[in-house]
């Protein structure tokens, strides 16, 4: 994330110094004869001086349109702020660069006579290109408004038909299976059922390189997985070995469909994903409910209602509720009478069971650096059920007497795993929406199918996972963007020191939003964080543009002696189409560092994606709406104020 954070800003880092190279060029080609000594170094100093400001600013824009980037915490917080940071810090340079040494470099660089641009046939075909367009966008400057707005309501309409989602599915080139079996299972059968899955992917899938299954902990604390927990990591060849036409969903749809196996609940994920999923909210899967109460029986009978009326809804690709009060234990109540009759103590009794029945270590194995513990232990035919247990042997007084002279043994069924949050005990009901069906959509249709559940009274639940993520960044967001856009307008008003002109760029802006939102519609790509990280950066881009456009009006306008209707139109004429070269050059400049990005495929690329596709898709719209759209409203304010 941290070198897209240079790629999405290599392009714009440039812009000040286009900018700023062509204005002296201009003033160069204006000015007669050939300049030399103080007069050469005076005239480019003040070319710079004139857009050094109105430029500084615009680059400091597009650094501060991603402040609410910084305000993010959590998962997302985690992922995009190396990515603000790096952008930050290239820009901020960019900025510092652009009116300190580039002004001194074009003293030093730019000598001699300069051609002028009608002479490239590149520039000709763009003034050919622009020319009639922008005669005809002044002509019919009073309906320019109306066409803004009529397109920013057709980008409203697009929008309220994309769906969200946190964050898009971030590709690990990897799968990890981990399907949910009833608790309580031995590790017998755990054991036996991890090595049938393993053996069903790597037989039946051509393009599965390993496969690789745990159930149960690892060997260490941080691993509280039980028995009935089985993590599966399958990793792939590479796809140029793969099936014809064969894609990780049409894979992962064809695994889901191969791996039925009687007592096992299917639930697919990624490697890091999951993991960080797990260890910010304690679900395993992308979505889930926790459930919360007081009884562990009861909160088993809500989790089952809950469960079965989730597996109708048709976005449901599997659901599971935590079997919380299905373990098995056995209990020993101890006889004190007997035992005082026996004369022994409790502690005799409590150890021979231990010892026998779990186990004692004695000894220890070394084998170099590695060490073994050696247990000893009851036969597995002396300790397999109930009544053998029963018939263990206690040395007393009088001889051996059996465990059940003793104790009264028998199974009982109780929770295996506790849980807590919040004060009170919770049991969790993992969810996994079908491919298409995102988070936000699922929460808002789960709600209105749970919504007849009467919960006792003290029991509630809530969700969990990538919902309450997106919920608890957006919030964050939906009172720091309005933050950013204020000081983004006082950052417009003070590099044009004009009221008129920043209320121009800033009133512009939407459209070149819809351009991001048509594009992202075109991919088919869900708005999430990722997408409105690239439409941040896209505010001070678009703006950029828009305050250069103004700059070269203002430029040309200021030219005009005679300040009549058709001087004026002539002037915004010359300012926008002789300019057309440098206004290109800072569209394309952004273009060639965003467009390689829709062309990767590696790990983190769905990421990136998002990121750079709302910002291309946006300088293609505010490049039609500086080309266009501006000279003509900036046209109809200088009309206004002539005839007054």
């Amino acid at each position: 994330m941290s070198l897209g954070g240079i790629a999405i800003a290599i392009g714009a880092m440039i812009d000040a110094s286009i900018v700023m190279v062509e204005n002296v060029h201009k003033k160069i080609q204006a000015h007669k004869g050939e300049l030399k000594g103080k007069e050469r170094i005076e005239l480019i100093l003040n070319a710079s001086k004139q857009v050094g400001r109105p430029i500084f600013f615009a680059l400091i824009l597009i650094v501060v349109s991603f402040l609410p980037i910084f305000a993010l915490s959590g998962q997302e917080g985690a992922l995009f702020k190396p990515l603000a940071y790096t952008k930050t810090f290239a820009m901020i340079t960019g900025a510092i660069l652009s009116i300190t040494i580039v002004p001194i470099l074009m003293v030093y660089l730019i000598h001699g006579k300069i051609l002028d641009e009608r002479g490239n046939w590149l520039n000709r075909f763009f003034i050919w290109l622009y020319s009639p367009l922008l005669k005809t966008a002044l002509y019919l400057r009073y309906i320019m408004p109306f066409i803004l707005i009529g397109v920013i309501i057709y980008g409203v309409y697009i929008y309220q038909k994309q769906k969200w989602e946190f964050m898009p599915p971030l590709n690990e080139q990897t799968y990890m299976y981990m399907p949910v079996t009833p608790y309580g299972i031995g590790i017998g059968m755990a054991k036996s059922l991890t090595q049938k899955t393993d053996k069903l992917l790597k037989e039946n899938f051509p393009e599965v390189s390993t496969v690789f299954g745990k159930a149960g902990r690892a060997n260490t604390a941080t691993d509280p997985a039980p028995l009935s927990m089985i993590e599966t990591i399958i990793s792939f060849k590479p796809q140029s070995e793969w099936r014809k036409g064969m894609t990780y969903d049409k894979l992962l749809n064809e695994m889901e469909s191969t791996i039925q196996i009687r007592g096992l609940t299917n639930s697919w994920t990624y490697p890091i994903r999951g993991r960080i999923d797990m260890l910010l909210s304690g679900i395993r899967t992308p979505l889930g409910i926790k459930l919360y109460g007081d009884d562990n029986i009861e909160l088993s009978k809500q989790a089952k209602i809950i469960e079965q009326k989730l597996k109708g809804y048709r976005g449901t690709q599997s659901v599971f509720a935590d079997k919380a009060n299905a373990g098995y234990y056995l209990n020993i109540d101890l006889d004190e009478k007997k035992i005082a009759e026996y004369g022994i103590n409790k502690n005799l009794i409590l150890d021979t069971i231990s010892n026998g029945v779990g186990g004692a270590k004695v000894a220890t194995l070394y084998d170099g650096i590695k060490r073994y513990p050696i247990s000893l232990r009851y036969e597995e035919s002396q300790r397999e059920d109930l009544t053998t247990i029963k018939n263990i042997r206690i040395k007393t007084p009088y001889g051996y007497a059996p465990l059940e002279t003793f104790a009264k043994l028998y199974y009982k069924e109780a929770p295996s795993v506790l849980k807590s949050e919040k004060g009170k005990k919770v049991i969790f009901i993992y969810i996994t929406p079908n491919q298409g069906v995102t988070s936000q959509i699922y929460k808002k249709e789960g709600n209105r199918i749970l919504s007849d559940i009467k919960l006792p009274t003290g029991y509630y639940f809530e969700w969990a996972g990538e919902s309450e993520y997106l919920e608890s960044a957006m919030k964050k967001l939906t009172y720091i963007i309005p933050i950013t856009l204020f000081i983004t307008f006082i950052l417009i008003y003070l590099g044009l020191n004009s009221i008129k002109n920043a209320l121009i760029v800033f009133l512009t802006l939407p459209f070149a939003t819809v351009g991001g939102i048509v594009y992202l519609n075109m991919l088919d790509f869900n708005f999430s964080i990722a997408v409105m990280v690239g439409f941040l950066s896209l505010i001070g881009v678009a703006t950029e543009t828009a305050i250069v456009m103004i700059i070269y009006l203002e430029d040309a306008v200021g030219k005009v002696k005679d300040r009549t209707i058709n001087n004026l139109k002539k002037a915004i004429y010359e300012g926008a189409v002789l300019r057309v070269r440098p206004k290109l050059m800072t569209v394309f400049a952004i273009l060639g560092g965003l467009v390689p990005i829709m062309y990767i495929d590696g790990v983190g690329s769905e990421v990136m994606q998002r990121i750079a596709a709302p910002m291309i898709g946006g300088v293609v719209s505010s490049a039609i709406l500086t080309l266009l759209i501006i000279p003509s409203i900036y046209y109809m304010s200088l009309k206004k104020k002539h005839k007054k």
